[in-house]
């Protein structure tokens, strides 16, 4: 009985805090998408600058200040038509720009301006020499970009309180997956000393009963 009420705590806990965690994942979710700058235009000043309409307002950047191109492909659902994702990361935010809107062409230009070679992944040149693998690259620049993942066009004062609820949103994430580990797989230690436990107490058991017994329990 102690063992089965205990099981079954631990089970109501577990519960309890998978429901917590979803409820601040999506709080989180919600969060993000509330404070997420869209951009709805990119347009070439000059040679080299570009200026990104955001929902808040122009910002100017330049080829000096790309530090990351990540390139995906994905298909539409509807179309199945091939569409490029790209995640463009500067000293001002990150853009992310789909084959499938109209300021891609101007999008594509800045891209091409650095990454002549189309890479997957562009990293910034001064991340590494040419001595330097391509594994110490990635983390040199995936450190450096680390402070600018935030929407292009975001006011500062908000920087702070994004990467807070990304940080909230991480934790209810392990959390909630760690007590769904525990719902999932519960301790076998606990059933194997029950079954020991009963089979020590009643020797008369035949080994066909203890066979049976530690069927259950597994």
């Amino acid at each position: 009985m102690l063992f089965k009420s205990g099981q079954i705590d631990r089970e109501r806990i577990a519960g309890a805090i998978i429901i917590i965690s979803l409820f601040m994942i999506l709080l989180t979710v919600i969060g993000i998408q509330f404070l997420n700058v869209k951009v709805t235009n990119i347009e070439l000043i000059d040679r080299g600058l570009y200026s990104v309409i955001t929902e808040k307002g122009p910002v100017n950047i330049g080829k000096e200040d790309v530090l990351r191109i990540e390139r995906t492909y994905t298909k539409a659902a509807m179309t199945g038509t091939q569409v490029e994702l790209d995640k463009i990361y500067t000293t001002k935010g990150f853009i992310f720009i789909s084959s499938l809107d109209p300021y891609y062409k101007n999008g594509k230009e800045l891209i091409n301006s650095v990454d002549f070679d189309g890479d997957k992944v562009w990293i910034h040149p001064s991340n590494g020499s040419a001595e330097t693998s391509i594994e110490q690259r990635q983390n040199a620049n995936l450190k450096l970009i680390q402070p600018f993942s935030y929407a292009i066009g975001t006011s500062t004062k908000l920087i702070s309180l994004i990467f807070s609820v990304l940080s909230l949103q991480y934790l209810s994430l392990a959390i909630g997956g760690l007590a769904l580990l525990i719902l999932i797989f519960p301790l076998r230690l606990e059933g194997t000393l029950a079954v020991q436990s009963l089979v020590a107490k009643n020797p008369e058991y035949s080994n066909e009963d203890e066979q049976q017994l530690d069927a259950i329990a597994k």
